[in-house]
């Protein structure tokens, strides 16, 4: 892509804005990433990193897909690309973003950064 590092900086932008913006609204994702009951997945999303999750756990997880699957199609329709590989862009920065000791889906299985 002729202009792939200007697209880049720009997701890198809107990532911040729309994600950091959703994250900092609803401070029970980052709590529940500390503690272990939500992961970063390779394609951007969140899941529940624990077998029967409760209701609360899956609502939040719902909402913050929602949330990012919305900004992920905004940007793959406004550079003309996939929405899977703007995914995986996101899913890039997320994970080098991520905390100490949050979890991450490498290789189909979670591990702590």
């Amino acid at each position: 892509m002729k202009n792939f590092r200007t697209f880049f900086y720009f997701m890198a932008a809107m990532l911040s804005l729309g994600i950091g913006a959703a994250v900092a609204a609803d401070m029970d994702l980052a709590t529940a990433k500390r503690a272990g009951l939500i992961g970063e997945k390779t394609d951007g999303l969140v899941a529940a990193t624990l077998p029967n999750p409760s209701p609360d756990i899956m609502s939040l997880v719902h909402r913050t897909n929602k949330g990012r699957l919305a900004v992920y199609r905004d940007l793959a329709t406004k550079q003309s690309i996939p929405v899977n590989e703007v995914q995986k862009i996101a899913a890039k920065k997320i994970f080098n973003q991520a905390e100490s000791g949050e979890f991450l889906m490498i290789d189909g299985q979670w591990k702590q950064k």
